[in-house]
């Protein structure tokens, strides 16, 4: 095997999904091109590549790498480079370049041995230097980290978060077991762990088994799902791992013993493979929904009279099913309330909190992400939050793994009413039920047509299904919403009818058999048309997508609205991102430690959390100190380092599962072929539900009536519905 010391000039190809790149180089005798898998690879830094010359017919002489380690630099363009890496902090580019220009090669030598010459530099005072110092002596183990898995691909990013978690033991624990990482660090899955292990020359087969089987049912939390069958989960991960089963099932047997694995017989004698968070949150919320059932609560008199005084309140006669829904909210402890778009949800929420105010009741209003909290709250006119915020949500120790949240409150409340129910996984309904003290009502409001939740679990369809909790659904279109082909059509859709397409005020289809055509068309709607002729703010129009790939999918649409919409400012690039200030992001995981401040003339309010879904404008990027700063909801502003980019994406066009729980004034929806379970009526239903003023359909026609026929809804592993049905306990 040859080796070659070389600086990366231009990175020529990178796929990220495999690693697999294509780079050109200067090496000490000639310029080259190599080839080969790694996980990170970065313009300017040097490397060690170990392999053999190969002869491409077509490109020529390459050098294959079979791996590579990345060299601490030594020339002052390395040295910048490496310096306002992040791998220091409070020193970014400008204050690299200053160091360099003073100390030349020996700048790493001097920061490392000899850090109070950095007051030499412009801009580094004594209180600059102590932090800097503090931030030296403190962080030794994390420089020599970096060092070691730069060795194995990884970068300093995932050597900040490995630190974090594992501190000054960090390397030893590597070492000795490295599928740690797969469960214990975000971003690191198995495969990444399974190759660092391979390079280590550490790959204990029990180790690695066991890690493979929980990385299995954690990819199958991801698909929705709170447990696995047995045999699918051996199915699984023998085709990841393609070891025999017979071993796979033996190492099942040791993980009954790990306290996060648990394995359970079910009714029909087979058994079900949870992690136990999940199993924890089915057994909690059956048996606080049952105890909130038995709840008595006293029968109120004066009902009909209250609702009477509400309707003149309001200066309307409530439908049946909005009367039955305030009664059954007053006289139950626990409420189910659903109904599609212009059925009158919102007309029965104010009437419910009128009528609890009437009787001295407190009510707390709550949604699971903050566009929705904040539609609640402008058609309640009363506060409402996040449900995150109201109960002060924090992460236990294993967020890696959604192991559960920390309970950290209890609500004082009488009554609790939460909107956008579909969207409540099993682990943030069962932290939201423990808060819940006894005798407050809870009160769900959702739309049972719209899709699951992201996260494990089908709670609002279990909840239903199960026929014990009290349900109201309220099916009736009102007058006002009769006008509006988005409502009328919503629901032909929901009924398996095919929308009216008459071009009408707020529905349009734009018929367009090319992908190619249909994304400049989307292009030109969203940046010249639609606010030209409707007066429509850009900012108002929101493009969903059923897809992330191909020409219609997000990531290309992203790009191209990016170009129209914003194509110069200060920007930052990370991955296969710009992020430029004035574009438009999503917040794509929750992140429960992230800091965000409001400020106004009047206050100042500080917190945490920001979640997936979330919605906002970049408005600073600090290249010195390697910061972005993002507006979400026009008030609430969070920093980001630049490692935490992983969490933000463009948001010029989104997934429509990433829409749930928003509403924007005009939605454009791509239509063309995709995999049969992304072509659902579930999924267009949502996304045409997410519009309040325009609809515009572009693409074909047979793709749309393929999604109206399309019933199909994928099935996930949830025993909550049978844990609720069962009397014994």
């Amino acid at each position: 095997m040859i080796e070659i010391k070389a600086v990366i000039e231009r990175i020529i190809y990178r796929n990220e999904d495999n690693g697999y790149t294509i780079a050109r180089v200067n090496s000490e005798d000639e310029d080259l091109v190599v080839v080969g898998n790694c996980m990170e690879i970065k313009t300017s830094m040097e490397y060690i590549f170990r392999g053999d010359f190969v002869f491409h017919k077509k490109y020529g002489e390459q050098f294959k790498f079979e791996d590579l380690e990345e060299i601490l630099p030594k020339s002052q363009t390395g040295i910048i480079n490496y310096l306002s890496s992040g791998v220091i902090p409070f020193i970014g580019e400008k204050t690299a370049k200053a160091i360099v220009d003073k100390f030349k090669e020996e700048s790493l030598t001097i920061i490392e041995n000899n850090p109070d010459r950095l007051l030499e530099i412009e801009g580094i005072g004594e209180f600059k230097l102590e932090k800097i110092k503090s931030s030296l002596e403190k962080n030794k183990g994390l420089r020599k980290l970096i060092i070691f898995l730069t060795s194995y691909g990884l970068s300093s990013s995932y050597a900040i978060k490995i630190y974090k978690s594992y501190g000054e033991d960090s390397i030893s624990l590597i070492k000795e077991n490295p599928y740690k990482l797969a469960e214990d660090i975000r971003g690191i899955g198995f495969k990444k762990a399974d190759e660092i292990a391979i390079r280590l020359g550490n790959v204990d087969p029990s180790f690695r088994a066991k890690a493979a089987l929980k990385y299995t049912l954690f990819l199958a939390a991801l698909e929705g799902h709170s447990y696995l069958p047995q045999e699918e989960l051996l199915k699984r991960t023998e085709k990841l791992l393609n070891i025999d089963e017979k071993s796979l099932r033996e190492e099942v047997i040791k993980l009954t013993f790990d306290d996060r694995f648990f394995i359970e017989r079910n009714e029909e004698g087979d058994f079900d493979c949870y992690y136990a968070p999940y199993l924890q949150a089915e057994n909690y919320i059956s048996g606080k929904i049952k105890s909130m059932l038995k709840y008595p609560y006293e029968k109120v008199k004066n009902l009909d009279q209250l609702i009477d005084k509400v309707e003149g309140r309001q200066n309307l006669k409530f439908a049946a099913n909005q009367i039955k829904a305030v009664k059954e909210s007053v006289e139950n402890g626990i409420l189910i309330i659903t109904g599609g778009p212009g059925t009158g949800k919102t007309t029965t929420l104010k009437a419910i909190i009128e009528v609890f105010e009437l009787l001295e009741k407190s009510v707390k209003l709550a949604a699971p992400t903050g566009r929705a909290a904040k539609r609640m709250k402008e058609a309640t006119m009363r506060e409402a939050m996040t449900i995150h915020r109201l109960l002060e949500i924090g992460f236990s120790s294993d967020d890696r793994l959604n192991y559960g949240y920390e309970e950290e409150t209890t609500l004082d409340c009488d009554v609790l009413i939460v909107d956008e129910v579909s969207m409540v996984d099993l682990i943030l309904m069962n932290t939201l039920l423990k808060s819940v003290k006894e005798g407050t009502r809870l009160i769900l409001v959702g739309d049972r047509d719209q899709l699951p939740s992201v996260g494990a679990g089908n709670v609002l369809k279990d909840l239903i299904e199960s026929d014990k909790v009290p349900l109201v659904n309220l099916d009736e279109i009102f007058r006002q919403s009769e006008e509006s082909m988005i409502i009328k059509n919503a629901h032909l859709i929901n009924k398996g009818k095919m929308p009216e397409i008459t071009n009408s005020k707020d529905f349009f289809m734009i018929n367009e058999p090319d992908q190619l055509k249909t994304s400049e068309i989307i292009a030109d709607l969203v940046n010249r048309r639609l606010p030209d002729y409707y007066g429509i703010d850009k900012k108002d129009i929101q493009v969903l997508c059923p897809m992330k790939k191909g020409p219609v999918g997000v990531k290309n649409l992203n790009d191209k609205l990016q170009t129209l919409l914003n194509p110069k400012g200060d920007e930052v690039k990370y991955g296969d991102n710009i992020f430029r200030v004035g574009d438009k992001v999503m917040h794509t995981k929750n992140n429960y430690n992230l800091e965000y401040k409001i400020e106004s003339d009047f206050y100042l309010e500080e917190g945490e959390g920001v979640f997936n879904g979330d919605i906002g404008y970049i408005e600073k990027i600090d290249k010195e100190e390697k910061e972005v700063y993002v507006r979400y909801d026009d008030v609430k502003l969070v920093k980001y380092e630049y490692e935490d980019l992983d969490e933000l994406m463009l948001a010029y066009a989104s997934t429509i599962h990433k829409s749930q729980g928003s509403e924007f004034d005009v939605v454009i929806i791509p239509l063309h072929f995709a995999p049969p379970i992304l072509l659902t009526r579930n999924l267009i239903y949502t996304a045409i539900t997410r519009a309040k003023k325009l609809v515009v359909l572009v693409g074909e026609y047979k793709y749309l009536k393929i999604m109206v026929d399309n019933n199909t809804i994928s099935k996930r592993y949830s025993r909550l519905k049978e844990r609720l049905q069962d009397e014994s306990n």
